[in-house]
């Protein structure tokens, strides 16, 4: 089955927003990316779960993305079937416990737990992801990460089939998690916080805001970290080469922070990933160390997915 008979065979049973040929750039902080051969924006699990199972009954290859804070998707876009897991919003407070949906933003519910006088999450503000993806990657900053205050998780697989992992299943680590090497859709979290004081939430909170706008481009459109630190740190390792400011067409290594790629205004992905490989290139040459990216290859011929 072809991509279009898919397409009317979904349309058919009604299952929610999709989108042929949808540019993915649309989608992505970086504002880069080709086009999806078929978008689709589930809001319902249940539905959702039809919709892989049907996915994988025709062969049809699936991509999942969140609010694509952290992916680099190539300009030749993506084949197959986009999952997109922002319509998965709902969120449930029970006392110290709360149950989201993958589609939340992390800064979001930073800010929600806080005006609840609930600490856990302060290093997440400003950290321009969805919850889902802050899973896959164990996001953290300021020493902090998600995996202090996760309980569990539930996921579809690729056939549609719901599961549901404990906190010591997800082998959680630096930027890593079970769902790096396991391709499912995260659908809902559960957390756990700690009762606090909302002053002292709030301002730490606010302190590493200005972190982030003292440090980061939040200027310019972004993926955040493109590479994960190595001992010495991966910013101080770039910049110790001279790459601040390395430009490939409108794609630039941040001159306010060098672990940062900014897109100046119509930054194309092969051009990011040009800058990607010659940075490499030249901190392997002086320092002998081999950075690996943060952020995540789609649709290059050197993926990492």
């Amino acid at each position: 089955m072809n991509i279009e008979e898919f397409y009317k065979l979904l349309q058919k049973k009604n299952y929610g927003s999709l989108f042929l040929k949808e540019p993915l750039k649309k989608y992505t902080t970086w504002r880069v990316g080709g086009p999806a051969d078929l978008l689709y924006r589930p809001t319902k699990v249940g539905e959702c779960a039809d919709v892989l199972q049907l996915a994988w009954q025709h062969q049809i290859p699936v991509t999942i993305l969140g609010v694509g804070s952290n992916v680099l998707v190539a300009d030749q876009g993506l084949k197959g079937l986009v999952v997109l897991t922002e319509g998965f919003r709902q969120i449930v407070w029970q006392e110290n416990l709360v149950t989201v949906g993958s589609g939340v933003l992390l800064s979001h519910l930073s800010r929600l737990a806080a005006e609840k006088g609930l600490a856990g999450l302060e290093f997440a503000a400003g950290i321009p992801g969805s919850l889902g993806g802050a899973v896959v990657m164990n996001a953290g900053a300021y020493g902090d990460s998600l995996e202090q205050v996760i309980v569990s998780v539930k996921s579809l697989d690729l056939e549609g089939k719901p599961k549901t992992y404990e906190k010591a299943e997800l082998a959680l680590g630096y930027r890593d998690s079970i769902f790096k090497r396991r391709k499912e859709l995260i659908v809902e979290i559960k957390l756990a916080l700690q009762r606090g004081n909302i002053a002292e939430i709030k301002a730490q909170m606010a302190r590493c805001l200005n972190l982030r706008r003292e440090k980061q481009p939040l200027e310019w459109p972004n993926a955040g970290s493109v590479f994960k630190n190595s001992g010495q740190g991966a910013g101080r390792l770039i910049e110790g080469v001279g790459a601040k400011g390395w430009r490939v067409g409108d794609a630039q290594i941040s001159e306010k922070h060098a672990n940062f790629i900014v897109n100046l205004g119509e930054a194309k992905a092969s051009e990011i990933m040009t800058l990607i490989k010659e940075v490499q290139k030249a901190v392997k040459e002086k320092y002998n160390v081999d950075l690996e990216t943060e952020v995540v290859l789609w649709g290059f011929v050197d993926n990492r997915r």
